[in-house]
């Protein structure tokens, strides 16, 4: 188990990037996982150098639904319930003497060039109103790089805690939703601007309230990276 070196870092900007974190193992069950759901789901044969192919022109066609449901379908694989444990003993380093349960496993999709879903600056409290909750992300099949629209996250900008004055940004019925700030003009000012660079086996994990937000993609291939939000309690 790799142990968090720096907790004041963490505390100080609201984020810590973990590198190899994940074990090769770990990494080859989501990456493969990912291929048997949607090809299964999606009726066609995938493979790791097609699927980018393969999603871009279901999404041209409007195909939301069939891509929802492959999305849905994946964020239930057991890959995310075995990483469990290891995320459990590392939030436990920020946390301590708190127990921790899955409140959510996702998916974050980068298509090229695309708004749909892709989120704006918010912060996962508004998500969760009612919970304290840890957030981790990863690279799912490939990396997460500036050029593929990795997230960026507004270091320190945690300290500010929660923004309740927000606006609530739907470019359209299928596409997902930004707790925006309304002060973010402000705040980007205030606070510098981070892109989040994961390597293949890297993991992030942040705090509830830095803000963070989704980049353009101006890659050929979609940008995969799986998230796991886990719930704070005594």
């Amino acid at each position: 188990m790799q142990n968090i070196k720096n907790l004041k870092q963490y505390k100080k900007d609201g984020f810590l990037i973990l590198r190899n974190f994940l074990k090769d193992s770990e990494k080859n069950d989501f990456s493969s996982t990912l291929i048997k759901v949607y090809s299964k789901c999606l009726g066609e044969s995938i493979n790791p150098n097609n699927i980018h192919l393969i999603i871009n022109k279901l999404e041209k066609e409007k195909k939301y639904d069939l891509l929802y449901r492959a999305f849905q379908k994946y964020c239930k694989s057991n890959c995310y319930k075995k990483l469990f444990l290891r995320l459990k003993s590392l939030a436990k380093k920020i946390h301590k003497n708190k127990k921790f349960k899955i409140v959510n496993t996702g998916l974050s999709i980068g298509l090229k060039s695309s708004k749909r879903t892709a989120y704006k600056w918010h912060q996962e409290k508004p998500y969760y109103k009612n919970l304290e909750t840890v957030h981790f992300q990863f690279p799912v099949l490939g990396i997460c790089n500036k050029k593929n629209g990795t997230m960026s996250v507004l270091k320190s900008s945690h300290s500010l805690g929660f923004q309740k004055n927000l606006n609530n940004y739907k470019i359209q019925k299928k596409a997902i939703n930004s707790f925006v700030p309304k002060n973010i003009t402000k705040l980007k000012k205030q606070f510098k601007e981070v892109h989040v660079s994961l390597n293949k086996k890297d993991i992030v994990m942040f705090n509830q309230y830095l803000l963070h937000k989704t980049n353009n993609n101006k890659s050929n291939k979609i940008r995969f990276a799986g998230n796991m939000r886990l719930k704070v309690f005594s």
